[in-house]
């Protein structure tokens, strides 16, 4: 029995068997290029709408897809979340889908409408972008199993990163060794599924939307959900810039943050994400002189704006590189 169909999410069937693949824009609302992307995938299946929702047939589809806003009501706003206080990918973990306090949240009410049709899927791509003005596409998950290994061959990205340590610790909840981040990702994960967010660089960047369709496109091509005539409806390059032999996968191992005492770079480059570093180096200095040094050799990733964070947000993350 198919679970109902959540608001803002159109299903588009297909004509003949296979997948069932599910694709968000806008899981975070100030993020709205993945909202593009699926409203211009949309078009190119022939259904020509702003707001996703009902059911259509395409006989470029094979089995089920479903293209949806995640959290429409903080894309309206242009708000990260709607409640500000735990974000949509925040929000998909069993003990919140149990609390009647969690359940007053609007953000967790969104994961309660769109947690049955996310088990379901065999493949959920969650598009994202960051806020670090100077980032380069990334893919991102919880787990990194070799399905997962399979599918991001067919992403032209040179970082993939794993987040399954860090995340989940800002929302309060105790990290098991398995895969229990509270994201959509790693629910679809926990039911069998493959999840992975494709991070499609920086936020304010519309001029990069058409690739980043072309590269849903294709990754869609290569999981069995569309005919490869689909490419020739967007009317846009197919993108093929990165070999799968150049990816190199990452874990988060430390997260620094923010004491609110006016936080300052010790150089320009770390406000690029995937900055590399080395143990013990200077990142910054606040403005009472305490320094903020490396704690492994690695990458920094998802740098924070100086002097604009609350206190005990991230500053930023660092990764070191594991072996599959």
């Amino acid at each position: 029995m198919n679970p109902p169909l959540p608001s803002s999410v159109c299903h588009v069937r297909g004509t003949q068997p296979g997948p069932r693949v599910v694709v968000f824009g806008g899981t975070h609302g100030d993020e709205t290029m993945g909202v593009r992307v699926v409203q211009d995938v949309l078009k190119a299946l022939g259904f020509h709408t702003v707001a996703p929702a009902g059911e259509i047939t395409s006989p470029l589809v094979l089995g089920d897809l479903f293209l949806g806003i995640g959290n429409p009501e903080a894309v309206d706003r242009g708000t990260r979340s709607v409640s500000g206080v735990r974000d949509l990918n925040r929000c998909f973990h069993e003990s919140f889908f149990e609390s009647p306090e969690a359940l007053l949240l609007p953000d967790q009410q969104r994961a309660a409408e769109l947690k049955d049709l996310l088990a379901s899927a065999d493949y959920f791509f969650d598009l994202h972008s960051v806020s670090a003005k100077e980032t380069v596409p990334f893919v991102g998950l919880t787990m990194f199993s070799e399905r997962h290994a399979e599918v991001c061959r067919s992403i032209p990205v040179h970082h993939i990163l794993d987040v399954q340590a860090i995340l989940g610790q800002d929302v309060g909840i105790a990290i098991d060794e398995l895969t229990q981040t509270p994201t959509t990702c790693s629910w679809v994960n926990r039911h069998g599924g493959v999840g992975l967010a494709y991070e499609m660089g920086y936020q304010g960047d519309e001029a990069s939307v058409p690739r980043a369709t072309a590269v849903l496109v294709n990754l869609l091509v290569s999981v069995g959900a569309v005919h490869p005539a689909l490419r020739e409806n967007l009317h846009i390059e197919y993108a093929r810039d990165t070999a799968a032999t150049d990816q190199r996968v990452y874990r988060l191992v430390h997260c620094e943050r923010n004491t609110l005492k006016g936080f300052r770079y010790a150089d320009p480059r770390y406000k690029r994400n995937f900055s590399p570093v080395r143990e013990g180096e200077l990142i910054g200095t606040y403005q009472d002189g305490e320094e903020v040094r490396a704690t492994s050799d690695g990458l920094l990733v998802f740098p924070a704006g100086e002097q604009t964070l609350s206190s005990n947000q991230s500053l930023f993350y660092l990764a070191v590189p594991i072996l599959h």
